[in-house]
């Protein structure tokens, strides 16, 4: 927000003083500063937000997964419950549109623009920034990591719900320097634990851009849309180039000025959720890398295609992704028409067009929060692997994305790379996770997981943490395919676990102001 304190300093002025406004300053105040709403306490379902934590792990206890997908009528029900929250508008609205609910919430960029305000002003509140748009866009981490090729430009941002922003911003979590604090040499140091009415999300966009590989005719746009995996392509071009959207040969048409023709493949822009960048939006992102060579310009439409979910309602998170779905009535794995039975009828056209993947456990059966095991055992004979991964995020994540170990930058990292899935980081006699790798048998159900079609939010979440490194450029992200991590996993000690939160450790700003 570069103009932000410009902007705000003018506001102030004008309000306060009330003198007559140039035609200058009221183009600069046509916005409506954004007000966070929060969650509803009651859902569609009639079920309370936050649900009872013991209610949900009753749910988990009775989950059946089917060809790796789950089948519980209420856990399945509760993700949606939350969708038809998110997607509910509001009576606020900005740049011509009514604003959703989590539109309205805040960003890691507008938290940070607090915390160093607060610096200059320590009576400084979050709820006192002056909020122009929805967000600042940027290129999400997955789509940076990895050996990967993508025909997409995904950008997007992690959105906060009022209590999680509160909560980093009164515990001051974005500081570099209070994290490495809480670290306990020889132990498990963890921050303090989020609220139960958390709620974290990564929605991410396609912007419709003039790029030959984007734009067909005026007013017609090319997108990729996910066909599911089916076989499609053998698993060794899976392994070797992940599936992501230049695999998918799946191309739907958005008009902007015409109506859907589903049955040749076009869908108007009411089918998606969706909005327009304005000039700051688009400013920010002139010198981002982009894949089809053009640069978003304001007045172009960005539309949703996929958004991460999480609630802290239990210790270990509620977990549910949504990605725009050609036919979202019958969604391709890793979603499934018992899943899609249970929209909520009340979501608008563009809600509608969402498919949804859940998984409120790493694999099924469901495992303890410590002393579980990926291995078969006699009381379960049977481990099955819980897919829940969004086609624009991890679909495009080949074995290397988790193969292929990084130059060791502390003392406890190996260097050594290998078949393994989790080889990269969880390396020999120091991150080793339990008895998992004396034979194949240790992994899920005797399977090993490789690609990012095989991938599991709470798995890679399960890895957020902080080892005291020097400075911020040397912290980095452990990736893991779907697998049982125990939370007293001894490759927990000498960091500060960030309770299933990798937002936090991507959001990191020095509060030592000698290194900013």
């Amino acid at each position: 927000m570069k103009n932000y304190f410009m902007y705000a300093s003018l506001a102030f002025m004008l309000l306060g003083c009330n003198p007559p406004k140039t035609k200058e300053e009221k183009k600069i105040l046509t916005y409506t500063p954004i007000t966070a709403v929060p969650m509803p306490t009651t859902l569609v379902s009639g079920q309370k937000f936050p649900t009872d934590s013991t209610t949900i792990n009753n749910w988990i206890k009775k989950s059946t997964v089917v060809k790796n997908l789950e089948t519980n009528t209420n856990i399945i029900t509760h993700g949606w419950d939350i969708w038809d929250a998110l997607t509910a508008f509001t009576n606020q609205d900005n740049n011509g549109q009514k604003l959703r609910r989590f539109e309205t919430w805040y960003t890691p960029g507008d938290i940070k623009t607090a915390l160093k305000a607060q610096q200059k002003n320590s009576s400084f509140k979050l709820e006192d920034i002056n909020r122009s748009h929805t967000g600042h866009l940027v290129i999400p981490h997955q789509n940076i990591h990895g050996d990967q090729v993508k025909s997409v430009d995904i950008i997007g941002f992690v959105k906060c719900n009022p209590i999680s922003a509160a909560h980093i911003y009164n515990n001051q979590l974005y500081y570099f320097e209070v994290l490495k604090s809480m670290i306990k040499p020889g132990k498990i140091a963890n921050i303090p634990a989020f609220p139960a009415s958390t709620v974290l999300i990564k929605p991410v966009f396609q912007v419709l851009t003039d790029t030959v590989t984007v734009k067909i005719a005026p007013g017609k746009y090319r997108l990729p849309t996910w066909p599911g995996y089916h076989n499609q392509i053998p698993m060794d071009s899976v392994i070797a180039h992940g599936f992501g959207p230049e695999s998918w040969k799946n191309d739907i048409t958005i008009t902007t000025t015409g109506t859907t023709d589903a049955a040749n493949k076009v869908f108007s822009i009411n089918e998606f959720i969706h909005f327009k960048l304005n000039k700051e939006q688009a400013e920010e992102l002139k010198g981002t890398n982009f894949v089809t060579g053009g640069t978003p310009k304001a007045g172009q439409y960005a539309v949703l295609v996929g958004m991460h979910v999480n609630t802290r309602e239990n210790r270990r998170w509620t977990w549910q992704t949504f990605w725009w779905s050609e036919n979202p009535t019958a969604p391709q794995s890793p979603s499934s028409s018992i899943i899609a039975n249970k929209q909520p009828a009340r979501l608008d056209i563009a809600a509608k067009h969402y498919a949804m993947s859940v998984a409120y456990n790493m694999i099924s059966p469901a495992q303890p929060y410590t002393g579980g095991t990926n291995a078969i055992t006699i009381n379960e004979p049977i481990k099955e692997s819980i897919y829940a991964f969004n086609p624009y995020l991890e679909a495009g994540f080949n074995a290397a994305t988790f193969d292929v170990a990084p130059k060791p930058n502390h003392k406890n990292q190996s260097n050594s790379g290998g078949n393994d899935s989790i080889k990269k980081y969880y390396s020999e006699g120091y991150q080793k996770i339990g008895a998992f790798r004396k034979s194949e048998k240790i992994y899920v159900g005797g399977k090993l997981n490789k690609v990012g079609i095989e991938t599991n939010c709470m798995s890679c979440h399960g890895q957020a943490r902080l080892y005291n490194v020097a400075q911020i450029k040397d912290a980095f992200q452990y990736y893991i395919t779907d697998q049982y991590t125990a939370l007293d996993a001894p490759y927990y000690k000498n960091t500060v676990v960030l309770d299933f939160a990798w937002s936090i450790q991507g959001n990191l700003i020095y509060r030592d102001s000698i290194n900013k």
